[in-house]
This record gives C-alpha cells, sequence and structure tokens, in this order.
C-alpha cells in the first residue's frame, strides 16, 4: 500500500484540467500528423498499423508519438519513391524484433483500447461494480481487438477467414488479458486512491486515468507481444510475407 500511496501523492497532476487539455491537445496534434504521414510519406506501413496509431496517439500524447517514430517510421521515409521500395525500406527497419514486438504490441492495445475505453464509458454511466465493469471492459475490448484488427492482420497473411479468426482470437486471447493486468492495477488501486471514487465520463480524471491504464497494460502486455512475435502467432510490423500491402 505504500507504493499506492506514494503513486497517489504523485500523479495528482494527471486530474488537473491543463495537463489534461494539453495532454489531449498535443494528441490531437500528434494523430493528425500520423495520419498524413502514412498517407503520404510513410504509406509503406502495414495497412492495420495505419489505423492503430492515430488511436494510440490519442491516449499515449507526445509519448506515443515519439514510440511511432522510433519504432515504424524509417527515417528519410519522405525521400523514398515508390510503394515497394518504401514497403523494403519498412521491412528493413522492421528487422529488430523490439520494433517489430511495438508495432505487435501497439496493434492489440489500439483495438482493445478502443474497446475498453468504450465500455468504460457505459460501464460508469450505468454504475458497474468494479469487477462487473472489468469483466464488461475485457469482453467489448477482446471483440474489438479481435473482429475489427486481429482478423484484418491474419488475413494480409494468406489465412482464409476460417484460419484468420482462429489465429486473431488465439493471439488476442494471451495478448487482452495482459493489457487488463495493467488496466485493472490502475483502475482498481491507483485511480480510486488518487481521486476517489471512480472518475465518471465527464471529468478529466476519468480520460487521463483511462490514458495511464492503457499505457500500463502497454507495459504488461509488451513481453507477452515478445513471446508471440518469437512463435510466429503474431507477426509486427514489415512485409516479409504479406499479400496485400496497401
Amino acid at each position: 500500500m505504500a507504493m499506492i500511496d506514494w503513486l497517489a501523492n504523485h500523479l495528482v497532476f494527471l486530474a488537473t484540467p491543463t495537463f489534461a487539455i494539453s495532454w489531449f491537445v498535443l494528441a490531437a496534434f500528434s494523430a493528425v500528423f500520423i495520419v498524413f504521414d502514412v498517407i503520404g510519406a510513410n504509406r509503406g506501413l502495414n495497412a492495420p498499423l495505419k489505423v492503430v496509431w492515430p488511436i494510440i496517439v490519442i491516449f499515449f500524447s507526445v509519448v506515443g508519438l515519439a514510440m511511432y517514430l522510433a519504432t515504424s517510421r524509417p527515417p528519410g521515409i519522405g525521400r523514398v519513391h515508390g510503394q515497394e521500395p518504401k514497403m523494403e525500406r519498412l521491412t528493413e527497419f522492421s528487422r529488430p524484433r523490439w520494433r517489430k514486438v511495438v508495432a505487435s504490441a501497439t496493434h492489440c492495445v489500439g483495438g482493445d483500447g478502443l474497446g475498453i475505453m468504450t465500455a468504460m464509458v457505459y460501464a460508469r454511466l450505468n454504475n458497474f461494480s468494479f469487477w462487473s465493469e472489468f469483466w464488461f471492459e475485457y469482453l467489448v475490448g477482446y471483440l474489438f481487438g479481435w473482429f475489427v484488427f486481429q482478423v484484418w492482420a491474419m488475413r494480409m497473411h494468406d489465412n482464409g477467414w476460417l484460419m484468420a479468426l482462429w489465429k486473431g482470437g488465439r493471439a488476442e486471447f494471451f495478448s487482452m488479458i495482459t493489457v487488463m493486468v495493467g488496466m485493472g492495477l490502475v483502475m482498481r488501486f491507483v485511480t480510486p486512491a488518487t481521486v476517489g471514487a471512480e472518475p465518471l465520463p465527464d471529468t478529466y480524471a476519468f480520460w487521463t486515468f483511462g490514458a495511464l491504464g492503457l499505457m500500463v497494460g502497454f507495459a504488461f502486455t509488451y513481453p507477452m507481444n515478445w513471446w508471440l512475435v518469437a512463435i510466429g502467432w503474431k507477426h509486427g510490423q514489415g512485409h516479409e510475407s504479406m499479400r496485400d500491402n496497401r
């Protein structure tokens, strides 16, 4: 509990209007930059990640932008001309496994996070208990991640629909467990200790602590995604075996 008290004392600033507004304004500018970047200079990026990175950045703000620049945007990609050369440059840039794993974890947290935050809004407005909210968020996040993002990614690796459903659901199951462990720890201990009762969607704390929970979830799911990439259950990024890269 001493650790929770320490965190609570040092995270009060997250609930302030100044921080929250600054964080999400920077997030909006960062997301717009990425949208234009993947349409233009970095269009060789894997298609699902073109959607996922702006979602991540909406919550992770400038931290997410830094992650994108370090892991999914090859230096000088704007000076590379042609779709295939851009894809080849991204594939070469993505050879270090840590970059592939960041992309894999981002793909997970982006899809899951969209579902989790949607479910959290509904749960808070309807006075769910902690565990009811937790499992509701797990279910909605899992379904978002599985059907919207994982199946899409698996289909791009020459999998038929049934195989894509199976492989996507398998990868999402393990990823989602670890995301929700991180998210749940923030929801159960850190947020109440810092701002009292679980905040509602019309408060700054709801969104900033939701973002914090997703970032902690990312940290928890990174080792899991390392293992999933290592055994070939997820692919990260790059075009070594893609059939459709536009």
